[in-house]
């Protein structure tokens, strides 16, 4: 869910972020080869340096978590929360209706624009939900699963994740809310159930014609400290057929839920980055970076790559590589660099493992300090030999605030994408010089590392410019 997600454990807390006591943090430090400061795979300088600036026109809503497509320049936005980080108290409403968003929204960056209309009645509960998978495939928006109440009274029996494939035709959506036509918008969706998708907090990718569900859980009461959800632990793969107006899933395909070993439960994870990914010989897979919790509350920072045997899917544990930084969803820029048969995966603020103490050392997680808010930027390079490196901006103040989780990242329109992809940039069709790569919008705003009565976070209507810079091989 919204940062930092339901934890799996009880932990000590405050009114706000999750903050583990002693033996909890000393817990999911042990045994990972992060409990060093971070030299080794974490180095100075990347290939290129990513940065942000306040786009010039600000119409969007604040929102966080939400679903995305976009048509023409204009941009659709669906669910999602008005809120910030949720809070942890028992005693609390900590994802209230109130502050669900059930709205459609438009906004046309270039003229400066917004216009709302709220959701359509018969699908107004499956849409104002939050981490909603989604995904753009040409016209169509693909929305699986997201976390909600059935009931505007709170009550606890209301809160589910819901096990719904909903199809929305973007341009059709756009035009509807932009004329104030209901009936319209209405008719521009169609929606079934199937409880194959009652997930929520994981990732709807494409590889080819196939639909790849990656990983989440289902969380099937009102949020409880120290109650976890359902993990899947499971890649599922289908296609989307359409019959009498409906889609329907088609070639269902998952990988098995694997025994109780130490590697299968590198796949219980959710709020993660999950990316598609051209591999060293040159097939498109995916790659899962991050994802949250580990059995102490932690943050998994192994990869995981997804790729397809026999229709099924495979997913395999990277154990020589260990994420420092960011490993919480977040904005993520892709790129692929055919020179060097490289993938280039930059994300973009939001809660990291390692972060930069106040004297500039990239240090990990503590109990001062668990999993904060960050305003850094990191690269990670898998490279034509198989292994991957990363490269933290080293510099603390490389965002302009504590911003990016939950947040997406839009490619600017005519942006290169390498062919037998859907969202890989061609690094190499880049022009030489600084580039404005695209957008990045929504998400939390933190206003310190941890976050709490004095410390508020807040869901993000800004809309940044991102850029990029050259400055290595």
């Amino acid at each position: 869910m919204s940062a930092a997600g339901f934890p799996s454990t009880r932990p000590a807390a405050r009114a706000g972020r999750v903050v583990l006591g002693a033996a909890a943090c000393a817990a999911a430090l042990s045994g990972a080869p992060t409990q060093v400061r971070a030299q080794g795979n974490a180095q100075a300088n990347g290939p290129y340096r990513i940065t942000v600036r306040e786009a010039a026109n600000q119409p969007a809503p604040g929102l966080q978590s939400f679903a995305f497509a976009e048509s023409g320049g204009r941009w659709l936005l669906i669910g999602g929360r008005r809120n910030g980080f949720h809070r942890t108290s028992d005693r609390e409403r900590t994802f209230p209706s109130r502050m669900s968003n059930d709205s459609v929204y438009v906004v046309d960056p270039a003229a400066n624009r917004q216009w709302r209309a709220p959701l359509p009645p018969a699908l107004r509960n499956r849409l104002r939900t939050t981490n909603m998978e989604f995904f753009q495939d040409g016209n169509q928006l693909y929305l699986v699963g997201g976390y909600g109440s059935t009931c505007d009274e709170d009550r606890p029996d209301c809160y589910q994740t819901f096990p719904n494939l909903t199809a929305v035709r973007v341009a059709s959506a756009i035009a509807a809310v932009i004329s104030g036509r209901a009936d319209s918008l209405a008719r521009s969706m169609a929606s079934i159930t199937d409880e194959r998708m009652r997930v929520t907090g994981g990732a709807l990718k494409k590889v080819g014609r196939s639909f790849y569900l990656v990983f989440g859980h289902n969380y099937h009461t009102i949020y409880q400290g120290g109650v976890s959800g359902v993990y899947t632990h499971q890649a599922r793969r289908f296609d989307i057929e359409w019959a009498g107006g409906l889609p329907s899933i088609v070639r269902y395909r998952a990988a098995p839920v694997p025994a109780p070993t130490a590697d299968s439960s590198q796949f219980r994870r959710r709020d993660l980055n999950v990316v598609e990914a051209i591999r060293p010989n040159g097939r498109v897979g995916l790659t899962v970076y991050g994802g949250v919790f580990t059995p102490h509350d932690g943050a998994w920072l192994n990869p995981v790559y997804v790729d397809s045997v026999n229709a099924a899917p495979r997913l395999t544990v990277d154990r020589r590589f260990t994420q420092k930084m960011n490993p919480y969803e977040c904005a993520q820029v892709v790129m692929y660099d055919r020179g060097t048969r490289s993938m280039l995966t930059t994300l973009v603020g939001g809660i990291s493992f390692y972060y930069y103490d106040a004297s500039g050392t990239l240090v990990p997680s503590n109990i001062n300090n668990f999993m904060p808010f960050v305003n850094t930027v990191t690269t990670l390079v898998r490279r034509a030999d198989s292994t991957t490196v990363e490269f933290p901006q080293a510099n603390a103040d490389s965002l302009p605030a504590r911003i990016g989780a939950n947040s997406v990242f839009i490619p600017r329109p005519g942006i290169p994408i390498v062919a037998g992809t859907h969202e890989v940039i061609d690094f190499r069709a880049l022009p030489a010089g600084r580039v404005m790569l695209g957008w990045m919008y929504g998400g939390i705003r933190a206003t310190a590392p941890q976050s709490g009565e004095l410390n508020p976070t807040f869901a993000s209507s800004t809309i940044y410019e991102v850029w990029m810079e050259r400055t290595g091989p």
